[in-house]
């Protein structure tokens, strides 16, 4: 059976996955609001980023920067802890406030069993790879194309066609397509879907049903939607809400 577990703190945008008992592959993907780091805790992880693959055994720690298309393959044996840092926190804070942060939080988990002092230690020192990526910068995105991206994440609900896009940046859609996915890794229809399942993820925290949100974000149906997010998520939007726990909460 799979196992997926979601602890998200209470206080501030941080989330841990533990994922193992997986046998997946991620395809190519990224994270637009999250910085992402991931410690193999058991077994072996291949990891595609930047033009190669690397594979990640026991102790190994990767880090995955906002919009870095990536793909992740995990075998059965394998289990994965990932810390997800929304980017505001970080462009909000300075290494040391956040070091502070991060030590409560890992306390925090760690009080909860959700991982032990190795990894805990690991994800730490990690933070500071973090703030160096911060402060180095990447390669700026093309202005049109970061306003493209903008868009479809505010608002990946919105019915956006490639024509409408492309009339908008005053260029032919086959042109468009061909610098996008040159930028971000996938074609606008692709980025599209994967904003609406993350979209997704936080609606599913509130009071609706899950053929609803379905409609809302865009699907043809509930069947539309679940595949797509198994495909993204690795499970089912039922087994996300089910998997989902909290850190800290009333202490």
């Amino acid at each position: 059976m799979k196992n997926m577990q979601y602890y998200q703190w209470d206080k501030y945008p941080i989330e841990f996955v533990l994922s193992e008992n997986i046998d997946k592959q991620f395809d190519s993907h990224n994270h637009v609001g999250y910085y992402v780091i991931s410690v193999d805790v058991l077994g072996t992880v291949a990891v595609y980023l930047e033009n190669r693959e690397v594979e990640c055994h026991r102790g190994d720690v990767f880090i995955i920067p906002p919009y870095a298309v990536h793909s992740v393959r995990q075998r059965r044996d394998a289990r994965l802890l990932s810390m997800c840092i929304g980017t505001a926190f970080i462009e909000e804070r300075g290494l040391e406030t956040a070091e502070g942060i991060f030590r409560e939080l890992l306390k925090d988990a760690a009080a909860q069993g959700i991982f032990g002092k190795e990894q805990g230690d690991k994800l730490l020192v990690s933070v500071r790879e973090v703030y160096c990526l911060r402060d180095n910068g990447r390669e700026e995105m093309d202005a049109g194309i970061k306003i493209l991206t903008d868009k479809i994440s505010s608002h990946p609900e919105q019915e956006l066609s490639i024509e409408t896009l492309a009339a908008d940046s005053d260029v032919s859609k086959y042109y468009l397509i061909r610098k996008f996915k040159s930028s971000i890794g996938m074609t606008p229809h692709q980025f599209c879907i994967q904003n609406r399942i993350r979209k997704s993820q936080g609606l599913l925290d509130e009071e609706k049903t899950v053929s609803r949100i379905a409609v809302e974000m865009g699907f043809y149906d509930q069947s539309h939607f679940d595949k797509a997010f198994r495909k993204i998520v690795g499970i089912s939007p039922s087994e996300y809400i089910h998997s989902k726990k909290q850190i800290g909460q009333g202490t």
